[in-house]
């Protein structure tokens, strides 16, 4: 037995695969393996028999032979664990790497998730290089199967020279794959959501990112206050600005709110607590600067508020501006009953041709604003307000025409910034919200103004985003805590409401359609998915978890543009197009 185990592990070392698969496949048959066998246990040494040739099958692509040896190994394993727990050794780095694979290479593209879910055993503490070696190996694997060349070339540079030795052939084999997967044209798969691209040469992790319309251009603020302007068809920079470096080597600023205006050419930046400059990209020179009210959070009230920065966004044709001071997180342990600072509960919008605020509105103490939105046709404006309030304006009278309150409450610290909760249907005929136990349409024609209809959430789920397509549907993400969120559709009418996507999706934050593709894009934070709007099938999903070994998220930014079918994830001090 111990000479065969030799066999076995030199032939999986070395690439020799189907060797392994030949040597034991007979006797593990006979033992058992296929479930309908006699059970023969001969102890620790089957154990590890049935690892290595789990192993090899995995190696090969054979996902029903990998199967079938891994829940053998677990019922022999816990068979030994009861019977002589303190001689298992080995058997117990074995059953690790096996639970992680077991019942999961009968899927399409279940492979590569169950391959990087062996990252997480890096960290539980160091493991001898003959795991290390395979495990460091499966997840790089993992990233070329998903034409990931670059997390799977780092990867791989990552074991060392004595970790290495331990499982030579595959790796080799991998390192010579990837070399050849790298002369491939990305930018084509890019296109096809095979693959994504890399952008930046700047040594400084990146706070936020932002695409132009048509996605040539992407606006990159980095954690020194550099902002770059790069194009994304070749990752050259248009354009920098330096001014407000300062701001963020003296922790005035931290973050930043990035939007292009319509036509691409000015391009705002909000910093700080109502700091807004605007740049203009023609010109390649700062255009003007508005300060509404213009501190820092230093100057502010107590507050459990943090991670503060000025949201802004244009409306359909840039004629208006529109600047909102926020924080991005809240400390709810820090809270001794602060009040929320008076810059977070107002907004400002602006004519941008003129420079003048046409409309300006402060909401009531204990109000924190969540969400604007202004139709397409510039008529309507309306703010929702954490827990509290909405209110929508007509901008030719500047006069508020409905209000109510039940806006949505999150309960989510990580989500007091900015949110999709509100959102207007593409003819400015309909405003959807989130309210607190509903989705509320509120009619805009004249024929029926402020009529309201509600699509109802179960008990104590909510909306945490939203949005309308072409035909007129409501498409929602319904939020429970601690429960698997849901994407839902709906229509007044025969159609009524329709499930779209009801597993794999936790706290989404963004949702978008683009019928013209036929793709609907999710940010479920950290991961973003394109599903096929048609048919419901999974595109592609981008996610950062995956691009490292851990599970746990450092830090991400994300700009969608569905109209020119891409996204922008930051990744350290780089940006991932897909």
């Amino acid at each position: 037995m111990e000479q065969l185990l030799e066999e076995a592990m030199e032939s999986n070392r070395s690439g020799r695969y189907a060797d392994t698969i030949a040597l034991w496949e007979p006797q593990l048959l006979e033992m058992g393996l296929g479930g309908d066998g006699p059970s023969l246990p001969k102890g620790i040494e089957l154990l590890h028999a049935l690892y290595f040739f789990a192993e090899a099958a995995v190696l090969l692509g054979e996902s029903v032979k990998a199967a079938k040896a891994a829940r053998r190994f677990e019922e022999l394993y816990r068979i030994a664990a009861e019977a002589n727990p303190e001689e298992l050794g080995e058997a117990v780095h074995m059953r690790n790497m096996l639970q992680d694979m077991a019942f999961l290479f009968t899927k399409e593209r279940e492979t590569e998730v169950c391959l990087r879910s062996f990252g997480e055993s890096l960290e539980f503490g160091k493991l001898p290089p003959f795991w290390t070696s395979r495990i460091q190996y499966f997840v790089a694997l993992a990233d070329y199967l998903d034409y990931n060349v670059v997390d799977a070339e780092r990867k791989l540079s990552e074991i060392s020279e004595e970790e290495a030795a331990f499982f030579a052939g595959p790796i080799d084999e991998l390192r010579h794959n990837i070399q050849a997967r790298k002369r491939l044209d990305y930018k084509s798969l890019r296109a096809r959501h095979r693959a994504f691209i890399e952008l930046g040469d700047y040594e400084e992790w990146v706070v936020q990112v932002s695409l132009n319309p048509d996605a040539s251009l992407l606006a990159v603020m980095y954690k020194d206050g550099e902002l770059k302007v790069l194009r994304t068809t070749d990752g050259n920079e248009v354009c920098s600005f330096s001014d407000s470096r300062p701001l963020f080597q003296g922790e005035k600023a931290g973050e930043a709110g990035l939007a292009f205006s319509p036509d691409s050419r000015y391009l705002a930046v909000g910093l700080g607590v109502g700091i807004v400059k605007v740049y203009d990209l023609a010109k390649k020179e700062p255009l003007t600067e508005y300060a509404y009210p213009g501190l820092d959070w230093e100057q502010l009230e107590r507050n459990a508020y943090y991670e503060e920065y000025t949201y802004v966004t244009f409306s359909e044709t840039g004629r208006y501006l529109i600047m909102v001071p926020t924080a991005a997180s809240y400390d709810p342990q820090g809270d001794d009953g602060f009040g929320i600072p008076e810059p977070y509960r107002t907004f400002y919008c602006v004519e941008f041709a003129s420079g003048e605020v046409v409309l300006q509105h402060t909401f009531p103490e204990g109000y924190k604003i969540a969400a604007v939105q202004m139709s397409s046709d510039e008529r309507w404006l309306a703010a929702g307000c954490f827990g509290q309030g909405i209110k929508l304006w007509e901008m030719s009278t500047r006069l508020a025409v409905y209000e109510n309150m039940d806006f949505v409450w999150l309960g989510l610290p990580s989500r007091v910034g900015m949110t999709q909760t509100v959102a207007f249907s593409r003819d400015s005929k309909k405003l959807a919200y989130a309210s607190r136990q509903t989705v509320r349409i509120v009619h805009l024609a004249e024929t029926d103004a402020f009529r309201t209809e509600d699509i109802p959430m179960p008990e104590k789920s909510v909306c945490s985003a939203l949005c309308w397509d072409s035909r007129d549907r409501v498409i929602f993400a319904q939020y429970r805590h601690n429960t698997p969120s849901r994407l839902l559709r709906y229509r007044n009418g025969s159609e009524g409401m329709e499930v779209l996507l009801d597993q794999g999706l936790h706290d989404v934050e963004e949702i978008y359609v683009s019928e013209q593709h036929e793709e609907m894009w999710i940010y479920d934070m950290p991961a973003v998915q394109v599903i096929n709007y048609t048919t419901g099938a999974l595109i592609q999903k981008y996610d950062p978890d995956q691009w490292s070994y851990s599970r746990w998220v450092i830090f991400n930014k994300v700009a969608i543009r569905p109209e020119a079918s891409m996204v922008a994830i930051s990744h350290k001090t780089k940006v991932r197009l897909g």
